[in-house]
């Protein structure tokens, strides 16, 4: 008769060491795997938002650019150069009415705090500005300097509510003949649109007003920067053409002709991201 014999149970053998290494060096792997994809994901994520960004920013500075040239008037002389990295214009802020009239002043409604409604001026006027009043008698709209700026009292159509606010006493550099209650006011401000190079080393897209006392352009004030500089290989950051009917350039002689001005706005180019930029065209005076 055979005996069986009973074997022992089996204890469970641990985790060796080679084991362990092992293990771990697999999930330090898969660990530097999703690190390099969550870096490169990462990267695309900023690289994706920084070109949308920038072009953002450049098709923002295009159209201010394009709300402040629109209304210009190339017959009127609206329009005084129009090349290369700068463009001098003649911008209308606003338009308003004439109030009361006496002589050569004319008690108009202004920009303020406590605007009436039917004004559209974003602010006061200044001995800066130039004035263009509509004439019915000439039918036809007359420019006219601002000798002195004053305050001024009393009631003013709409601005009944309001007696004695947002209304400027403008006294004319010459007189217009018959001023009239009603006569419609076009407020204008010269400005120089350009490219300038800051104190940073930056060049931008900048616009200076005009200082008529001293009969020069104020401290350009930055739009946009950083632009392309005017010698970079793939042209400067800000380029301003003025075209006519036909879609030919315009000489600076006879820029009465102009019909649009071509804009272009172009970023550095960058050694990851290349060169971004935008250009516009913007139609003058109704046309």
């Amino acid at each position: 008769m055979v005996r069986l014999m009973r074997q022992p149970p089996r204890i469970p053998r641990g985790v060796t060491l080679i084991e362990l290494l092992v293990s771990l060096m697999l999930l330090l792997v898969v660990i530097a795997i999703g690190a390099i994809a969550a870096r490169r994901t990462l990267s695309i994520q900023a690289r994706s938002a920084m070109i949308d960004g920038r072009a953002s920013a450049i098709s923002d500075a295009l159209r201010t650019l394009e709300r402040h040239t629109a209304d210009a008037d190339p017959q009127r002389n609206d329009i005084r150069s129009a090349r290369d990295t700068a463009m001098d214009i003649v911008h209308p802020i606003g338009v308003t009415s004439v109030c009361r009239s006496q002589a050569d002043s004319a008690i108009i409604t202004a920009g303020g705090d406590s605007l009436p409604w039917s004004t559209t001026l974003p602010r006061a006027i200044t001995t800066d500005d130039r004035l263009r009043l509509w004439s019915d008698a000439q039918q036809a709209w007359i420019d006219r300097g601002v000798r002195s700026v004053g305050p001024a009292t009393g009631l003013c159509g709409d601005s009944a509510v309001y007696p004695g606010h947002a209304m400027q006493r403008v006294v004319l550099g010459d007189t217009l003949g018959a001023l009239r209650a009603g006569m419609p006011v076009r407020v204008l401000q010269r400005e120089r649109w350009s490219l300038v190079r800051g104190g940073d080393g930056a060049w931008a897209l900048s616009m200076a007003t005009w200082d008529a006392a001293r009969a020069a352009f104020n401290t350009p004030q930055p739009l946009l920067a950083p632009l392309a500089s005017p010698s970079a290989a793939g042209g400067a950051g800000f380029v301003i053409r003025a075209i006519d009917a036909r879609g030919a350039v315009v000489a600076d002689t006879a820029l009465a002709a102009t019909r649009a001005l071509i804009a272009i706005l172009r970023a550095p180019r960058h050694a990851v991201y290349g060169t971004l930029s935008d250009s516009v065209r913007i139609n003058v005076a109704g046309h």
